[in-house]
């Protein structure tokens, strides 16, 4: 009976050594993956930027103020929601070598962390000044296809405006204005 316990407990012994191992083995490859998973994700978050929305997304009024951080600066707008990762806009601010300027900005949330440090090393008054010319530019290119009418802080397609009013108007294609000729030249032909 002596040895009947004594090799249970040799068995016992073996099967719970393997299973301590087993267990050893399986917390470390978790953890190795995490650790992994965790890395790809931050280095993903500095050199594959993605803005917080599509356009086109939500502008929020930042104000940095004299001596601001880059610390406090990535944590004002991790709070507004135009960033993802705090540590990552600072590294990011390091390696650009932002220098951030006093002052109120303007910031979208379809803008990449590049493209708020961009506008955050640049003096809030030319800034302003840039959007402004930026946004002037679109509106001239959109009204020089001829596709749109300008609606005061809006574009709108020619058949919307029409439809909104209420009136019914046919927009003339190049098809339809070929038509038309073929069927004129066709009756002056025949008379």
């Amino acid at each position: 009976m002596k040895d009947e316990r004594s090799a249970l407990a040799k068995i016992t012994g073996v099967i719970g050594g393997v299973a301590g191992r087993v267990i050893i083995a399986a917390l470390l490859l978790l953890l190795t993956f995490e650790g992994l998973r965790i890395c790809f994700d931050f280095g993903h978050d500095i050199f594959y930027q993605q803005p917080m929305e599509a356009d086109p997304g939500t502008d929020h009024v930042v104000t940095l103020e004299d001596g601001a951080t880059m610390q406090s600066t990535a944590e004002q707008l991790k709070d507004e929601g135009l960033i993802r990762n705090e540590l990552a806009f600072v590294i990011q601010g390091e390696l650009y070598q932002i220098n951030l300027y006093p002052g109120d900005y303007t910031l979208n949330t379809s803008m990449t962390t590049k493209e708020i440090l961009t506008a955050l090393n640049t003096d809030p008054e030319e800034y302003a000044a840039q959007v402004k010319e930026s946004e002037a530019e679109r509106e001239a290119a959109a009204e020089a296809e001829g596709d749109v009418i300008g609606g005061g802080d809006e574009l709108v397609d020619e058949e919307q405006a029409a439809a909104a009013a209420g009136e019914d108007i046919q927009v003339e294609t190049e098809a339809a204005s070929a038509e038309a000729t073929a069927e004129a030249t066709t009756e002056a032909a025949a008379e």
